[in-house]
């Protein structure tokens, strides 16, 4: 649409130009008088206070009723099919997006759109997560929006945005803004919205972590201390950065790293590693066993399975989908 009304813009630029430069030849007018009839012409109103002597202005004149009229009345149409029709559409775009965010669950509200939150949108679309993201800056909005994301043209830290993001229904919310206040300052309001959401803050100075562990924050990240030790490992054990890369970031491997829970009344609670028989099964390996507070790290074939125990695999995609399913099997009486 914008396409067609430069168009038709240029097209009736052109006419003006070449009337008014005509009737200035062939009429000896002033540029005024004669962009002003010719004017006139196009828009059919002829006031006849400005006369045309020669045959050539006569002739002008007649070219501009024939062509120019319509080349203005094209004009007028395109302008008001850009005015109206592109008005209407992102109305309706609006409120269409609005509807489906309102049916929204279990999504991840992501706020802030700078390096470390698209490196954050990337990995979750990557994994088929649903995000709202919620940007101040128009041109980033834009910039999503025409990529298919829900998108929130507001400020983070107020809540009347955050509930239009869908904060009672959402999974987790994670906060990259660039100062740790801002940070501090969304992670009170959504832990006040919704006190069981999951919150992960991005932290630029030490000082600020405490701050937001205490305004409810679940994880503090610092993008600097986990970029230093990364580079620092890259030079100590280039080799194992080297197959972690291939795990977490080759998608084509289908290689997991994922948390299982045990359900009550699962045919693995009560056994050990050893009896659950999880890895000639399923083909997982069994990292780690997080039971409440304390973290089981490396457990051993004798360490038991309890109820409520959140395994960390490591894993194919379709072993890991195994292993779940037997977590949430009862046991047959």
């Amino acid at each position: 649409m914008y396409k067609q009304f430069r168009t038709a813009f240029l097209a009736i630029s052109l006419v003006l130009v070449a009337g008014m430069a005509g009737l200035m030849l062939s009429e000896h007018l002033t540029a005024w008088r004669a962009l002003f009839l010719t004017a006139e012409t196009l828009t059919t109103v002829g006031f006849g206070d400005i006369q045309v002597h020669t045959p050539m202005g006569q002739f002008i004149l007649l070219l501009l009723m024939l062509g120019g009229v319509a080349v203005s009345v094209y004009f007028v149409g395109r302008m008001m099919a850009f005015v109206i029709e592109g008005h209407l559409a992102d109305v309706y775009g609006r409120r269409k997006r609005e509807k489906k965010m309102a049916q929204l669950k279990d999504h991840v509200i992501i706020c802030g759109t700078g390096r470390v939150g698209r490196q954050v949108i990337n990995h979750l679309k990557a994994g088929d997560i649903v995000v709202v993201i919620i940007e101040q800056e128009e041109e980033q909005v834009k910039e999503f929006l025409a990529q298919g994301y829900f998108v929130i043209h507001g400020d983070a830290t107020q809540d009347d945005i955050l509930k239009k993001a869908g904060i009672e229904r959402a999974r987790g919310l994670i906060t990259t803004l660039p100062e740790d206040a801002l940070n501090v300052f969304v992670t009170l309001t959504a832990k006040g919205l919704n006190p069981k959401i999951q919150v992960v803050a991005r932290m630029d100075k030490l000082e600020s972590e405490a701050k937001l562990y205490r305004a409810g924050a679940d994880r503090v990240i610092s993008p600097a201390i986990l970029s230093g030790r990364r580079m620092a490992l890259a030079i100590l054990k280039p080799m194992s950065i080297d197959y972690l890369d291939t795990v977490v970031h080759d998608h084509n491997l289908q290689i997991e790293i994922e948390e299982v829970q045990v359900e009550q009344g699962s045919s693995l609670t009560g056994l050990t590693l050893e009896e659950s028989k999880i890895k000639q099964n399923t083909g997982t390996t069994v990292l780690a066993i997080i039971r409440g507070d304390d973290v089981l790290s490396n457990p051993t074939a004798h360490d038991e399975i309890l109820a409520g125990d959140v395994l960390i695999v490591f894993g194919l995609r379709e072993q890991v989908e195994r292993l779940e399913h037997v977590a949430v099997v009862k046991t047959s009486k």
